[in-house]
């Protein structure tokens, strides 16, 4: 049962990607625009953080942690937004697994925590998969979209050693109050910058339009991340982390299934040839990642 649970963590979360790319390619010209709105709709969060407990005032050192963290949760939208305009949305999932390398390297020099030889192969892996999904061999160079991906992995990874550490000092209800909350605070400074202020007040109408869809992306977010806690508690680490790598794979099935459905509203290339490379790269990829969690 809890396996199944598990499974519905990357299956949620990758349709919650191709939203995303949805938002990003075909709904909003700008940035800045879709990460304000994206931001404030987790606002829809707070009021349910009160039916587990009342969050209270953190420590000093705490509040300044849990600032970080949500300037993570805001800012790392912005190339991670751009990357899915220059990628395939399977492809952009897949280099979320960049963070796995990255990890086990800074508990290394944080905590001298011992790494073995199987993580090392495991790192190769994942690195050479995400190269040869982002490698352009007629140009004989990177697709931006990997660099913009290594950012957003390396950033979210510290995020979660912060989160960690947070959440060994205060409940997690305090924790998700002040992220939320900061992060909401945060996208509204946006407000402050002229070209920003104008580009969000022009797209309001079209926020307004598409507000079920929003509420509907952030449904899948959170009910994604809730199954991965509750498999977490009942499965081996290893197991839940190395399901929640199959997300590319689910990913690139569930964008085939939305084509056959809607027509090519989403961005992924479904040729043989692509498709066969892909499938190749994310299998290597969920390999590396279980060496990686050895």
């Amino acid at each position: 049962m809890y396996i199944l649970i598990a499974f519905f963590a990357p299956i949620l979360h990758a349709l919650s990607c191709i939203v995303d790319s949805h938002f990003s390619n075909n709904i909003f010209k700008k940035t800045s625009s879709l990460v304000f709105y994206a931001t404030i709709t987790n606002m829809l969060l707070i009021p349910f953080l009160f039916f587990f407990g009342t969050p209270s005032i953190p420590p000093f050192q705490i509040f300044i942690v849990l600032l970080m963290i949500a300037c993570v949760e805001v800012f790392y939208q912005i190339p991670y937004y751009s990357a899915l305009r220059h990628i395939d949305t399977s492809v952009v999932v897949a280099l979320f697994s960049l963070g796995k390398v990255a990890v086990p390297v800074l508990a290394f020099f944080i905590v001298d925590e011992k790494l073995e030889f199987a993580q090392y192969v495991g790192f190769g892996i994942i690195v050479l998969s995400a190269f040869c999904l982002n490698f352009d061999i007629k140009k004989l160079k990177l697709n931006i979209a990997f660099f913009l991906m290594l950012i957003v992995s390396l950033i979210l990874s510290l995020s979660s050693v912060l989160s960690k550490y947070s959440l060994q000092r205060v409940d997690f209800v305090t924790v998700l109050f002040w992220i939320s909350s900061l992060a909401t605070l945060i996208a509204f400074s946006f407000l402050l910058i002229p070209s920003y202020r104008k580009d969000i007040v022009h797209d309001f109408s079209i926020y307004k339009s598409k507000l079920k869809l929003f509420f509907l992306n952030e449904f899948l977010t959170q009910s994604g991340s809730l199954a991965s806690t509750v498999a977490l508690v009942h499965l081996p680490v290893l197991i839940t982390k190395s399901i929640s790598s199959s997300q590319s794979i689910f990913a690139l099935l569930e964008a085939y299934l939305l084509y056959k459905i809607f027509g090519n509203r989403f961005k992924e290339d479904f040729s043989k040839k692509t498709t066969v490379k892909k499938l190749i790269s994310y299998i290597s990829i969920i390999v590396g990642i279980f060496f990686v969690l050895q």
